[in-house]
């Protein structure tokens, strides 16, 4: 075999590798969003977060990729939003939001072992998540 062949091999299987990975968070948050929608606990969560998620210029709808964002990744919100129709507006305004303020479990213990205090992390990133989600929000309803 040789070079370029073993080089569009190895990009071949590290490429499914890494889709194979990719499903496997997808895949189950899509199915529990798809779940949670057809649920009166959906109606009751969307509808106690419409005043909040109205800050940024979303529907309450948007509460579940942004709650799912704070205990996952980028993956996972998007297989959370895949399961709604949100306009380009909020698409941006939620990227923004759970770009900021994603993962906290996992990176809360990442910055306790580098010796940081994780509540002022946290702290810090759920306001710029905040503010990072008001001037998204006002600037996409303004531009979309």
């Amino acid at each position: 075999m040789n070079a370029f062949t073993k080089v569009i091999v190895d990009g071949i299987l590290r490429g499914l590798k890494t889709a194979l990975m990719l499903l496997r968070v997808m895949i189950p948050v899509y199915l529990c969003v798809t779940v949670l929608k057809h649920t009166a606990f959906f109606g009751v969560l969307a509808g106690a977060a419409g005043p909040a998620m109205r800050i940024f210029g979303l529907p309450g709808d948007a509460v579940v990729p942004v709650v799912t964002g704070i205990f996952t990744d980028e993956y996972g919100i998007v297989a959370a939003m895949s399961g709604f129709a949100f306009d380009k507006a909020a698409i941006t305004t939620i990227a923004m939001i759970t770009l900021c303020f994603h993962s906290i479990p996992v990176e809360t213990l990442v910055t306790r072992q580098i010796g940081m205090p994780a509540w002022k992390m946290t702290v810090y990133r759920l306001a710029l998540a905040i503010a990072t989600g008001v001037f998204t929000g006002w600037l996409a309803g303004w531009c979309f």
